[in-house]
């Protein structure tokens, strides 16, 4: 007897813990003692779909590189020397007076993407830090860089130039992406002093 009762205690004791770990539904009854008549019950069930959110953004190369652009100007004088300028001292030239122009130097090409699910959408902005060289006193300045819009074109540079005087939308779960063209024009390098001007675009994509 004493063994029979262990057994229906550990059977009571299994059948709770399974009943636990099942998922609970509603449950209800329609009746109707004279057996006549529609009866009816109901029952429901509720599914909860959590979906994190994200944001994406890529300028230029995948990963962790950060691409640089590099602009050469070369000046030209009327006349050039035969096979160009030449590093030197005294060189000789037939230079007639005039200040030296520079040509538009080719433009150079980086790839942007941009996704998110957020339901407001999101906003492309940059912001540009240029070190001393970099500067009104010294010619050149962010809004001598220009940006052109290309390829698919469905995220547009936020503003013409690196100067960033605009933003750009981005709207929920949809991929989109744009082929940004920078250069620099010709009249922008002859007013430069010389020397290596380096400046850095942040690029932000913020959840509405």
């Amino acid at each position: 007897m004493k063994f029979s009762m262990k057994l229906l205690a550990v059977a009571l004791v299994s059948s709770a813990a399974a009943l636990m770990h099942v998922a609970q539904a509603e449950s209800t009854y329609g009746y109707n003692a004279a057996g006549t008549g529609t009866v009816s019950a109901t029952a429901k069930a509720k599914v909860t779909v959590n979906i994190p959110k994200m944001i994406l953004l890529r300028v230029g190369t995948a990963g962790t590189t950060v691409d640089e652009l590099t602009f050469n100007g070369t000046p030209s004088i009327v006349t050039m020397p035969t096979g160009g300028l030449v590093d030197g001292n005294s060189q000789s030239a037939s230079w007639d007076g005039n200040a030296p122009t520079f040509a538009d130097v080719a433009g150079q090409t980086l790839s942007a993407f941009s996704w998110t699910n957020n339901l407001g959408g999101a906003t492309l902005s940059c912001a540009t830090v240029a070190d001393q060289m970099f500067q009104t006193a010294n010619g050149l300045t962010s809004t001598d860089v220009e940006v052109a819009n290309g390829g698919a074109n469905t995220l547009a540079h936020p503003g013409a130039n690196t100067a960033c005087s605009g933003s750009t939308s981005i709207p929920k779960n949809t991929l989109v992406s744009s082929t940004w063209t920078y250069s620099i024009k010709g009249t922008a390098l002859a007013k430069a002093a010389a020397g290596t001007h380096k400046q850095t675009t942040t690029y932000t994509a913020t959840t509405l």
